[in-house]
């Protein structure tokens, strides 16, 4: 059995990972998009590094586009066999999919014009298209077979899946194979990308048992989070309270569409419950987090304790009295100036493209507003550049002063940390675990991580590196 990392190693995005069986079949971990370098992206996303038609089987860990993006493309290339993912990831990545083509569309647009006023006429053959068309996903959506999380499935003799709680989002999940060569089974497995413990909304990721193999993620390998996720409550309250109530002005909090801005949301409607939150307006302003919260409230299976006990108690776990949902561009345009204190939540995550970069622009030149930067946000990103600490930041082409007050907080974060880390890898090790992979990671802080992990050898793969798993 052969394991070739062709994506998320040493570095963050593009996780895909291909098994390849004795007896022939071939398994692909996840097919996402790589978006390291975006000066790029289409050459790292438009061709695989093998046979789309060769593949037998898609695992889909989770519906995040650096998983499952460039699915699309690998049916558009030949791709006819299974897809297993569980059907909330099924559900959001309907959404995602759809969104990740909308922004393709516009991104090949600017390049067609940019192209056009340099050249004069550009030929048809050398316009950038994007890397699949509508038609892909709605062949994915039926292609794919969903597994609940503790099913058993026998994909054929030679392999038996299973998905097991990983945490991080709405339906992620880790999953375990068993493979059955020469009499041997084999025990893989796949974490996806785990969840913060004790996080809002989803359960604590829950170790796979009997591995030989470990394929894991590392985000924050060699960082530990600053706040306690248990602490969200109070933090979001003290922001809120000194922007709006104390200053009289407005938190503006980038948060992506899945996942962030559900938690942050349920975390304003505890604090509403609770009788704890001032009497002023939340807005949630981003199409896609409007879609992905109603599969988020109709998925509570997936969901945590916490999560549950409030949507029976209250009935439902976003909707309160000072929610205010944008639905349209217009009703944004609006919210962006005005002028009383609120708090607006809107993508994107690291500030680049979305809607978020309207309110941003209009707030961040005001000292008595809050932008709350909500996550990682990627080197060289606006996102980036305010956390940074400049005076001025361009804009829409255009310079503009920071006087608003610029934070940021991991009390959200999806991830686990260092420790966190540790801890998992340390459970899911039961006497028999060989190896250990890294990938899904900075590459410095991969290494970091690495060297403290006790009772396996740790490996961190190159891009297209392969192992022969005896």
């Amino acid at each position: 059995m052969r394991l070739t990392f062709w994506g998320a190693a040493r570095q963050v995005t593009g996780s895909m990972h291909m098994l390849e069986l004795a007896g022939g079949t071939r398994i692909l971990i996840d097919c996402g998009l790589d978006y390291e370098n975006r000066k790029e992206f289409e050459n790292k996303n438009a061709n695989f590094p093998f046979q789309a038609s060769e593949i037998d089987l898609l695992i889909i860990t989770h519906a995040h586009i650096d998983h499952t993006g460039n699915v699309p493309n690998l049916i558009k290339q030949g791709f006819a066999g299974e897809i297993l993912c569980t059907g909330a990831t099924l559900e959001l990545s309907d959404f995602l999919l759809h969104d990740s083509l909308n922004i393709q569309r516009m991104e090949m647009q600017k390049k067609r014009k940019q192209s056009s006023r340099k050249k004069g006429k550009v030929k048809f053959g050398n316009i950038p298209q994007p890397l699949y068309a509508k038609k892909h996903i709605v062949d994915m959506i039926q292609m794919a077979r969903t597994l609940e999380i503790g099913e058993n499935y026998k994909f054929n003799d030679e392999v038996m899946v299973s998905f097991h709680t990983s945490g991080h989002i709405l339906g992620a999940v880790s999953a375990r194979l068993e493979v059955k060569e020469e009499g041997k089974t084999k025990v893989i497995g796949f974490t996806g990308d785990l969840g913060n413990y004790r996080s809002k909304l989803v359960p604590d990721p829950i170790p796979m048992k009997g591995l030989q193999y470990l394929i894991s993620e590392s985000t924050y390998g060699g960082r530990k989070h600053i706040t306690d996720s248990r602490l969200a409550e109070e933090f979001i309250l003290e922001e809120v309270l000194d922007a709006c109530v104390k200053r009289g002005g407005k938190v503006v909090i980038p948060a992506f569409s899945v996942g962030r801005t559900q938690a942050i949301i349920f975390t304003l409607h505890q604090l509403y419950r609770e009788g704890k939150l001032p009497n002023i307006k939340i807005f949630t302003d981003s199409p896609l987090a409007i879609k992905s919260t109603k599969v988020y409230q109709y998925n509570m299976q997936y969901l945590n304790e916490e999560a549950k006990q409030f949507q029976s108690k209250y009935g439902s776990l976003f909707d309160f009295p000072l929610l205010h949902v944008i639905e349209d561009e217009r009703q944004s345009e609006i919210l962006s100036v005005l002028p009383e204190p609120c708090v607006i939540i809107s993508a994107a995550g690291m500030v680049e493209g979305g809607r978020i970069q309207m309110h941003v622009r209009n707030n961040v030149g005001h000292d008595e507003n809050t932008i709350l930067i909500a996550g990682f946000c990627a080197e060289g990103t606006l996102g980036d550049r305010l956390l940074s600490g400049q005076d001025f930041v361009e804009i829409d082409h255009r310079k503009r002063p920071v006087r608003a007050v610029i934070k940021r907080t991991d009390v959200f974060s999806a991830h686990p940390d260092h420790p966190q880390l540790l801890d998992y890898f340390d459970r899911s090790n039961d006497g028999q675990l060989k190896k250990l992979f890294l990938v899904h990671g900075d590459a410095t802080q991969m290494d970091t991580l690495a060297a403290d992990v006790k009772g396996c050898e740790v490996v961190t793969p190159n891009k297209g590196q392969w192992f022969d798993l005896d």
